[in-house]
């Protein structure tokens, strides 16, 4: 799977007139790891104001009428108010009802790219994978038959796997366990050694030993519907490894 794009596309510049009263004393908290800038009208084409921060609450004051379409999201326009009296426009889909609604928008924005990433570590393997991409075929062996094969500051995961058509046999990379930050993915925002408090500000305040996932049913339905989750193991304070895994739904 090609890394993803995202093309920005302003389908119209929403006029003020169009901003419709929201109820009062509505709260919104930004969901974006990166924060998210508040511009002077609703429309990328406002001037930047200011910025707010990950998890940063605000007062909802009013929508936009119509929704905007900007990716793939299509969401109204927000305007908003912080603790500090200040105000100004967010588009909508940087802003969650609650915190846990935030930290779900984040394991989206954040693993998502893990897919990609993992894809490309399978690659590396495919002389020892016969595996058919549509993944319809193919099924797993025991978990007892698992694979590890060690790399440096990372093990792969691999599952024996069957063509049930051509009758085939190989590997499937399920997944890595990752144990040092020379095998972390690029720009992954938290490293082993970290807090597991940072874990939980960004991620979301998950029972030990759940798994933090994203579903993306579309990208994924070549493995028949699936997430990818990660798992992170600790000493009781910081991060000693982390487990990304596919999860196809086998």
């Amino acid at each position: 799977m090609k890394a993803r794009k995202i093309i920005i596309c302003v389908l119209a510049t929403l006029s003020l007139s169009s901003v419709a009263l929201a109820e009062s004393g509505v709260y919104r908290y930004v969901n974006t790891l990166d924060g998210v800038n508040v511009r002077d009208k609703p429309s990328l084409s406002g001037k930047k104001k200011f910025a707010l921060k990950c998890n940063e609450r605000v007062e909802l004051l009013e929508e936009t009428a119509e929704k905007e379409k900007i990716g793939d999201s299509e969401k109204p326009w927000c305007k908003i108010r912080t603790q500090s009296g200040s105000w100004g426009f967010v588009y909508g889909e940087y802003l969650s009802r609650t915190l846990e609604d935030a930290a779900d928008f984040r394991c989206y924005e954040i693993l998502n790219p893990v897919e990609d990433w993992l894809e490309e570590l399978a690659e590396q393997f495919t002389s020892t994978m016969n595996i058919d991409r549509n993944g319809r075929n193919i099924f797993s062996f025991s978990e007892e038959d698992i694979t590890r094969v060690y790399g440096q500051g990372i093990n792969y995961i691999f599952y024996p796997t069957k063509d049930e058509e051509s009758g085939k046999e190989g590997y499937f990379l399920l997944g890595v366990y990752v144990y040092d930050n020379d095998g972390m993915p690029k720009d992954f925002p938290i490293q082993i050694g970290d807090s597991m408090e940072k874990v939980r500000d960004i991620f979301g305040k998950k029972p030990n030993g759940e798994a933090y996932f994203f579903e993306n049913i579309d990208d994924l339905q070549a493995w028949r519907g699936g997430y990818v989750r990660m798992h992170v193991f600790d000493d009781g304070e910081n991060i000693v490894g982390i487990k990304f895994d596919f999860a196809p739904g086998w």
